[in-house]
């Protein structure tokens, strides 16, 4: 008996917890189904609802008395009201008549429903059928679950999307993909215009097929190394031909691409078109060696003056005719010291005159060096001006017409001199080329002066006369000591002809050697 009461008691137990584990389960569902975000509900045959959880005040802000009392119309927008209707008709009453097969499947689909402060909610409705017990059908049983943030997200998203792809068609940044065998798998549509070609023809290409023949290869080595690398990129230069044959660069940069498992997939980025500021910085580049060029130039001068005649600019060239380096040119006011004092004022004006049309202009005039000495010289001027007319400054460019002489001495004077002396004469500069030949010397040579100008002097003796001339006469003349000697010179149709020849050094105020002076006399017999 002790054992049988013992077994009544374990029974009573058993049943206790059973009636717990239900209570539980009843407590579970009624909190689910005032505090889940599903909400559950059937309805007859008609539509008309005979069962809604509690979980609709939650969801949609009704309780379940002012939900049931509202008709499908009222419950839903008219676009998933149409819906509803469309739902019914195409999916369930072909089933309830037979005409369609029952799977047991439910049906799922997304609509919106009315809240009661009057904002959209998304639901996601799930249907099922619900069969009696001689087979047919008494009840639709439906689960809407609320899915308002994730298909707000969504949609948000997919907006997000729309609007970056359009960004990306429409820029003019080339925005690309390629898989790990470095075939595009996406590119938009600005290289297609670039090209001339649709974006089909592209897609499974690499990009270095479009690559210009002449690059292409030093390309694929770089980017290679980039590939192995598996790290992000920037600044890599692509040269390409467009349609038109015209060179394209494009600055690239990119970043590869893993998938979930970290296997290489390939990589993404864009390629920007710096063609116009690589064009600009290639004229930069040739500007800055034309004017390097310009201001290596040692036989004419070149400068450029600011709107206060300035300068700003000054050549080797321009060193070697006015006598100022480059440090006086650049730290003083020395542009009026060119001109003598009375012709300074018009100077200015001449430089800063606006003239229509005038395009560069041209003028000699005598100029003086920083030595004190006069120097005849052709100028070619170019100013430029101001939106409002005001001068802006001025390019020059300066040769000599003449060379150095003193107390404005002119060439047929001094010709006129020598002739009365009988004597004939050239100057050269430092490496023996002519600068300067009286009319009589050039008459023995059947040439004018001008002529002979740039001639080397050695072409004008024979060898023997011309060696003792720099093996002797030279380092004399450096000394700045006369060498006297019997000389003979060839002319142009290869006649010879004696004269003595007294040869000096050429210097200037500061006694630095700028060339030679050969007069001649005739020999004595």
């Amino acid at each position: 008996m002790h054992d049988g009461k013992r077994d009544d008691a374990v029974i009573d137990d058993g049943l206790a917890e059973l009636l717990s584990g239900i209570n539980s389960q009843i407590a579970l569902f009624d909190i689910l189904q005032r505090e889940s975000s599903d909400v559950f509900w059937l309805m007859d045959m008609q539509l008309k609802t005979i069962y809604m959880s509690p979980s609709v005040v939650k969801n949609l802000g009704y309780t379940v008395e002012e939900y049931t009392s509202l008709s499908l119309e009222e419950r839903l927008p008219p676009e998933s009201f149409r819906l509803m209707q469309k739902i019914l008709m195409n999916d369930l009453l072909p089933v309830i008549k037979g005409e369609k097969p029952d799977t047991g499947n439910p049906l799922v689909y997304e609509m919106l429903h009315k809240h009661k402060n009057g904002h959209m909610v998304w639901g996601e409705i799930s249907i099922n059928l619900i069969r009696g017990k001689s087979g047919g059908f008494i009840a639709i049983l439906g689960i809407t679950r609320n899915i308002d943030e994730r298909k707000r997200a969504q949609i948000a998203l997919e907006e997000s999307r729309k609007k970056y792809l359009t960004l990306v068609e429409n820029s003019p940044d080339w925005v690309w993909e390629v898989d790990e065998d470095l075939k595009l798998t996406y590119i938009n549509s600005r290289p297609a215009e670039v090209f001339g070609i649709p974006v089909e023809f592209v897609l499974g290409k690499t990009p270095f097929e479009f690559s210009d023949p002449s690059t292409v290869e030093n390309e694929m080595t770089r980017f290679n190394n980039k590939l192995h690398s598996r790290l992000p990129f920037a600044g890599y230069l692509q040269v390409l031909r467009d349609k038109n044959g015209r060179k394209v660069y494009l600055e690239v940069s990119g970043n590869p691409v893993f998938d979930s498992e970290g296997i290489f997939r390939g990589y993404q980025g864009v390629g920007r078109d710096i063609t116009e500021r690589q064009m600009a910085a290639r004229k930069i580049e040739r500007f800055e060696r034309s004017r390097h060029f310009m201001l290596s130039v040692e036989d004419y001068a070149f400068m450029v003056l600011d709107e206060n005649l300035e300068i700003i600019e000054w050549s080797i060239g321009a060193s070697g005719i006015f006598g100022y380096d480059r440090s006086d040119a650049m730290s003083d006011k020395i542009f009026p010291l060119l001109w003598e004092p009375e012709r300074r004022k018009a100077i200015s004006a001449t430089f800063k005159r606006n003239v229509k049309l005038a395009g560069v202009r041209y003028f000699e005039a005598e100029n003086l060096r920083k030595d004190g000495r006069l120097v005849r010289c052709k100028w070619a001027i170019d100013n430029w001006f101001e939106s409002d007319g005001s001068f802006a400054g001025a390019y020059a460019a300066v040769s000599i017409v003449s060379g150095v002489t003193d107390l404005k001495l002119k060439a047929d004077g001094l010709n006129a001199l020598l002739l009365q002396e009988g004597i004939q004469a050239f100057f050269t500069n430092p490496k023996m080329r002519l600068t300067y030949a009286s009319a009589s010397i050039s008459e023995t040579f059947g040439k004018s002066p001008e002529q002979m100008k740039g001639t080397d002097a050695a072409s004008l003796f024979d060898k023997s006369s011309f060696e003792d001339i720099t093996n002797q006469g030279v380092l004399f003349a450096k000394k700045n000591r006369k060498w006297s000697d019997e000389v003979t010179l060839v002319s142009e149709s290869k006649s010879y002809f004696s004269r003595k020849l007294v040869l000096s050094g050429h210097f200037d105020k500061n006694n630095k050697l700028i060339g030679y002076i050969f007069l001649f006399t005739p020999a004595k017999r």
